[in-house]
This record gives structure tokens, C-alpha cells and sequence, in this order.
């Protein structure tokens, strides 16, 4: 008998048409469109502990809802009380089950992997490492061995664990700075979890959405949902691309704003999933529509995007614009920082995501400056400046129009952040003796990527930007650090790629340095790793997912990355390829 269930070696399963076939999912590791759908098969009369144990793990995998099947494998008692939602554990192999002690009427098997991730209950994925050891009892029921006591969640390797589930976001509302007098339109900050790809997964993304977000994003964002839950069993979208969702609010009509906002966050979060859906209903617990969004309207909480790339010329340090449409070759932009011949001259310049203003470190990296765009603009010290040669890193914009920038002095490392041509002290919490040497803050402004080193090894974590104070004395502070390349050791560039995403340049312990995707909550997409280049030093890409991914390398050459995976120059004697941010 051939078990059509996902096997902790490999895949056995059953298409959607045609004959059963069985498929080794370890055979095909690298095919990244592997998806098969997934049976659990019921428990057969006669087993011992050890392959009870191996047939519940395979049953756990099964697309079906509930865990019926699997279930089937406890104790009535144990069943009734097994919680498979509290946690999911990836493995970077297939666990190995073996035997423990017996007694007269039970037996013990454990389980032992290397762990590599965990989803908690709120679906949240955290990277992890360590050795994994669980404990599984048996006892006799009517005659057969049953697993009368076992840890809640489940075991998976990273194999299955991919084919199993998908990697979605819901989306919340950046929190208000409370140091601006005049609020911005709140935008939409995606918030990453993992639902099973199968087991109707735009429903259980409605719920996620409306039961919060995840605790690390929760202090710097809010939701229309509080206290909101989502009643609908099906969200599917309708021949139209209109998708319905039922709440437990029964007076919508007199509360059209969050009726609005929470028709937002649903249709950020269900498009994420599928592209097809254009319009959100949000309706009351009996049907009565009480308000609905369209996917242009929603648009209007996303951060504005900038299609043009900035890079500068090595002979003279000007700056040049460069669309995506030109094949070869930028424009000089107009002001101080596209003249030949620049006084002082720049070598890390930052262009506003406005395309309006610009900041640059001057040569010898010691002094900042910012200036407009424009002919006529002036050349203007922030009053930033370092004691030490090239102790100023690249600038970064964020979407209030603040400017972020670090001093990498070893005798007083600090991040800075100005406004209004003011810098004000920004505090980062739990460097634990590492000091910033550069950072990349999202649009959002509430997201910060910080490069970080402790003398020998240089890391990416990402970090929380969370504001308080005054209009004459704003304050901010970067909190709840968290690594989201842990398995890289020499980090030197670091760009955000979509809202929900980064390119990170760096070298594995073992290996070559080269751009690879990383999400924010430190889990890595199918394609991971793009090709590199010999000797490059910087990348850049932009949070819209179309735009194309630049490099620069020790050659003077700006690179783009074709659809076909391929770089190929589009300019020369050129150097720090940027998007506006």
C-alpha cells in the first residue's frame, strides 16, 4: 500500500486530475513551483510507538482542516485537548524519531532535529537555531497504541514546511508622529505571517488581520479591528474581484471611517494573496453592507514610489539621474549636486522619496549637507558632522521627510536624525556593545534596517522606530532589535525591496558574497539568492516590486538585473546606485 500523504523524506500526493502519482519532494528540493496536494492517512492496525509516531507526523501535514485524520492518532482524552495551532517548528532536516522508556502499560519515543524557524500562534515566523528534542507518551487504547500525551504544535521540515505554507502579510496603520502638528494620510505597514497555502487561506488572513497584529509590530501601528471579529466563512472574491467580509459590528453605518479603514487593511491584506481581488465589502453580521473600497482608493495609504535611480560619476562625485526606461547612461539633475565641478565635493548623497531634496556627505565623509533639486539651489550644512575621516554612513529618508544618519566615531557612535536642518539624538536600544555603521529606514518610518558590527562580524537587524516628544523637540528611539540574516557574517549593503522585504549584500561563514532576499521577519522567500557580481559593493532596489534591482562593483559599473536573472551594465565610470527614500 502507497501512503498518498507528504512523507518527512519527500512528497506523496495526489493531482488534481489524472492518475495518483507519487512525487519525492527531497528528489525535486529545488524545483521552487513544487506544490502537491497533501492526503493523511488514517491509522493502521498494529503498529508499534515508533511508527505510529512517524505516521502521526506525516498526518499533521495533510491539507485538511482540523487535523481530523491526525487526531485520530490520540487518545480521545488527548485529542480533545491538543492544541496543533500554538506552534509550528521547522527543522533544516527530517526529525529522527527513537525509541525511549517503556513501562508496563506506556511507552515513550522522542523526537530530535536541528531547529531553523518557529511560527507562534499568532503565525509569526522568528528564526531560530538550536538542537529540538520532544517527548511523545503511548498508551493502550481499545487494544491499539495511541499518543496519549504530546506537545502542542507541530513538526516539520523545512521541505514540507514550504509546501504546507505560504508566506502572506496583513496589513495595519503606522502610528501618528505626535511631534507633528499636522497629521499625514496614515499608510499601510505590512505585517508577515505563514497560513496553510491550502486550508482556505484568504478567510484565515481576514482572521489573522483582525486579531491583531504580531507583538513585536503592535507598540508602532493600530488597527481598525480592535475588538472586531471577522464572522465570514468564506472570503472568496466573486467573479467580479469583489470579495465580501461579514464583522461583528452591527452599526457600521454610523461609524463610516472605520467601516473605510477596515475595508482597507482587508483589501491590502486579501490582494496580497490574490492578485485578482479589486474591491472589499465590509458587511454587518446580517448582510447589510456598510461600506466598500476599491483597490485605487486603497492605494491612497501606500507610500508614494519613485521609478528613478540616482547613482554619481567616480571622476567628479555628481549626481545623475537614470529612468527606468533608459537602457545606458543618466542625466545630470539639476543644482549643486549635478555641476561638474562640486564644491565640496559628495560622496553618499540620499534624494528625498519627493524627488525635491537631497542629502550628501561630503568628501572625507566628516560633514552633511542638503539642498534642493533644483537650478538655483544652495549647498547647506546640517550642522552633522564627525571628528573622525568617513564617520558619517549614507543618509536615509523616511516618509515623514525626516533624515536619518549614523556617526560611526568609535569614541561616541550615536544615529542622528534631522529636521528642519536640526539633528536631534536618536537612542538605540539593545546594540549589547555593537555600534551602528549604517542604516536604511522604510517609508513608513516606524521600520529601520541597521548594519551592525561588533569589531569582527558585521549583521543586519531590523528595529522599531517609536516617537514621542513636541514640535519644538521631537523624539525618537529605535527599539525591539531582531535579526533578519542571522546566517550571514559580513553584511555591507542593505536596501528595502517592497514594504515587506530587503536585499542584503553579504557572505555566508563559507561562502561569497552575494545579494540575497530576506523578509523582514527574517524568513527568506523560494528565490533567496540572486546572482552576484565580482566585486560588488552596493545594491539597490525599491519597495515597488517592478522596479529593477541595481549594483555597482569595484569596476566603476552600474548594473541592472534583468528579467532573465542577468546584470547588465547601464553604466560607467559611475558609483552608489540609490533609489529616492
Amino acid at each position: 500500500m502507497v501512503p498518498l500523504v507528504l512523507l518527512l523524506a519527500g512528497c506523496a500526493a495526489m493531482p488534481d486530475s489524472g492518475d495518483a502519482a507519487e512525487v519525492n519532494a527531497a528528489e525535486h528540493a529545488d524545483d521552487q513551483n513544487l506544490q502537491v496536494r497533501v492526503f493523511p492517512v488514517h491509522p493502521q492496525k498494529g503498529l508499534e510507538p515508533q511508527e505510529l509516531l512517524r505516521n502521526f507526523l506525516d498526518a499533521t501535514i495533510g491539507d485538511e482542516a482540523g487535523y481530523t485524520t491526525a487526531k485520530e492518532y490520540l487518545t480521545t482524552a488527548e485529542a480533545r485537548r491538543w492544541r496543533p495551532e500554538a506552534r509550528v517548528v521547522v527543522l533544516t532536516g527530517n526529525p529522527e524519531v527513537q525509541p525511549g522508556t517503556a513501562g508496563a502499560r506506556t511507552r515513550q519515543v522522542t523526537v530530535h532535529g536541528s531547529a531553523m524557524a518557529e511560527l507562534d500562534a499568532n503565525k509569526t515566523f522568528r528564526p531560530t537555531a538550536g538542537d529540538f528534542h520532544a517527548s511523545f507518551t503511548f498508551a493502550r487504547q481499545n487494544g491499539e497504541w495511541r499518543i496519549s500525551r504530546l506537545p502542542d504544535g507541530l513538526i516539520l521540515n523545512e521541505t514540507n514546511f514550504r509546501n504546507v505554507y505560504e508566506r502572506v502579510s496583513r496589513y495595519y496603520f503606522a502610528a501618528a508622529d505626535p511631534s507633528r502638528p499636522s497629521a499625514r494620510q496614515p499608510v499601510l505597514v505590512p505585517d508577515p505571517i505563514y497560513l496553510r497555502r491550502r486550508i482556505d487561506p484568504l478567510t484565515e488572513a481576514a482572521r489573522a488581520l483582525a486579531a491583531g497584529p504580531s507583538r513585536w509590530l503592535a507598540p508602532v501601528v493600530s488597527s481598525a479591528f480592535d475588538g472586531v471579529s471577522v464572522l465570514s466563512q468564506n472570503t472568496a472574491p466573486d467573479d467580479g474581484g469583489t470579495a465580501e467580509v461579514k464583522v461583528s459590528v452591527r452599526d457600521l453605518q454610523s461609524r463610516p471611517e472605520t467601516c473605510r479603514r477596515m475595508a482597507v487593511q482587508l483589501l491590502r491584506t486579501l490582494a496580497d494573496q490574490a492578485a485578482g481581488i479589486r474591491r472589499v465589502v465590509v458587511a454587518d453580521p446580517g448582510g447589510t453592507r456598510g461600506c466598500e473600497v476599491t483597490a485605487g482608493q486603497a492605494d491612497a495609504y501606500s507610500p508614494e514610489r519613485a521609478d528613478d535611480l540616482y547613482y554619481q560619476d567616480v571622476a567628479n562625485g555628481r549626481l545623475l539621474r537614470l529612468s527606468r526606461d533608459e537602457e545606458s547612461g543618466g542625466t545630470p539633475v539639476p543644482g549643486p549636486l549635478g555641476a561638474p565641478q562640486q564644491q565640496p565635493r559628495m560622496d553618499r548623497v540620499a534624494v528625498r522619496r519627493d524627488g525635491g531634496l537631497a542629502a550628501a556627505v561630503g568628501q572625507g565623509g566628516r560633514e552633511l549637507y542638503e539642498t534642493g533639486l533644483a537650478d538655483g539651489a544652495k549647498l547647506l550644512p546640517t550642522g552633522v558632522t564627525s571628528k573622525v575621516p568617513d564617520g558619517l554612513s549614507e543618509p536615509t529618508w523616511d516618509g515623514y521627510g525626516d533624515l536619518w544618519i549614523a556617526d560611526r566615531d568609535p569614541a561616541a557612535p550615536q544615529v542622528l536624525m534631522v529636521r528642519g536642518g536640526r539633528p536631534y539624538r536618536v537612542a538605540v536600544r539593545g546594540l549589547g556593545g555593537r555600534t551602528v555603521q549604517g542604516l536604511r529606514i522604510s517609508s513608513d518610518g516606524i521600520r529601520v534596517a541597521l548594519l551592525l558590527t561588533d569589531g569582527h562580524t558585521r549583521t543586519v537587524e531590523i528595529g522599531l522606530v517609536r516617537r514621542s516628544g513636541g514640535a519644538e523637540a521631537p523624539q525618537a528611539v529605535i527599539t525591539a532589535l531582531r535579526p533578519v540574516a542571522p546566517q550571514l557574517v559580513d553584511v555591507t549593503a542593505v536596501s528595502w525591496s517592497d514594504t515587506d522585504e530587503l536585499v542584503v549584500l553579504g557572505r555566508e561563514a563559507e561562502g561569497v558574497k552575494h545579494p540575497q532576499l530576506v523578509g523582514v521577519d527574517g524568513s527568506h522567500s523560494e528565490d533567496t539568492t540572486l546572482q552576484g557580481i565580482d566585486g560588488m559593493t552596493t545594491v539597490a532596489a525599491s519597495e515597488d516590486p517592478q522596479a529593477p534591482v541595481y549594483a555597482d562593483s569595484k569596476d566603476h559599473k552600474i548594473y541592472r538585473l534583468g528579467p532573465n536573472g542577468q546584470w547588465r551594465a547601464v553604466a560607467r565610470n559611475a558609483m552608489a546606485p540609490a533609489y529616492p527614500d
